[in-house]
C-alpha cells in the first residue's frame, strides 16, 4: 500500500512541476543577417552548422531574417539570446578588460537592453547579444566559446590582454 501511495504521489508531484514551468518561446527569432561573401562566409557557415542544440542548458531556436540567416546566426533561449558570426569588428585600448573562455578572447559592453560580447581574437568576429535578464552570460559563452574556437581561425593579432 505504502508503495502505491509513493507512486501516486510521484506522479502527483511530476505533474504539478511541469504546469507551473513555463514553456518558453522556442518560435523563429527574427535576426539581422551580416553581409558575407567567400571565406568568411564558409568559416561562419561551418560554425553554425556545428553549433551546440544547448547554450548554458538554453535552448536553440530557428532564426529568420533573410536567405542565409541560419548560415550566420544562432540563437538560444526565451528571451533570445543571438549570436552572429559576421559581426562588426570592435577595437579596443589595451588597457580595457577582456575576458578569456576557453580559449577564445571577448570584450563586453553594456547597452540599454543588456549586453554585448564580441570576439576580439578571430579572423571573423562573433557577437553575441544578451538580454538583460541574463545577469552572468558565461555559461552561454563558455559553450558557444568551445566550438568558436574549433571552426573560426584565430586573428594574426589580438590586443594585448588577449595573450
Amino acid at each position: 500500500m505504502a508503495v502505491v501511495a509513493g507512486v501516486f504521489a510521484f506522479q502527483f508531484m511530476t505533474a504539478t512541476a511541469e504546469e507551473s514551468e513555463p514553456e518558453a518561446d522556442l518560435t523563429p527569432v527574427s535576426v539581422e543577417v551580416p553581409a558575407l561573401e567567400g571565406e568568411d562566409a564558409v568559416i561562419c557557415l561551418a560554425l553554425t552548422a556545428t553549433a551546440p542544440d544547448t547554450a548554458g542548458e538554453l535552448p536553440a531556436r530557428p532564426v529568420e531574417g533573410g536567405e542565409r540567416a541560419s548560415e550566420f546566426v544562432l540563437a538560444y533561449g526565451d528571451p533570445a539570446v543571438v549570436a552572429t558570426c559576421g559581426a562588426a569588428a570592435v577595437e579596443i585600448e589595451d588597457t580595457a578588460p577582456v575576458f578569456k573562455l576557453n580559449g577564445v578572447c571577448w570584450f563586453s559592453e553594456e547597452n540599454g537592453d543588456g549586453s554585448s560580447w564580441v570576439t576580439l581574437d578571430r579572423q571573423v568576429p562573433v557577437a553575441v547579444e544578451f538580454p538583460a535578464e541574463f545577469e552572468q552570460p558565461s555559461d552561454v559563452l563558455n559553450d558557444l566559446s568551445t566550438v568558436i574556437a574549433e571552426k573560426v581561425k584565430a586573428a594574426e593579432t589580438a590586443p594585448t590582454g588577449c595573450a
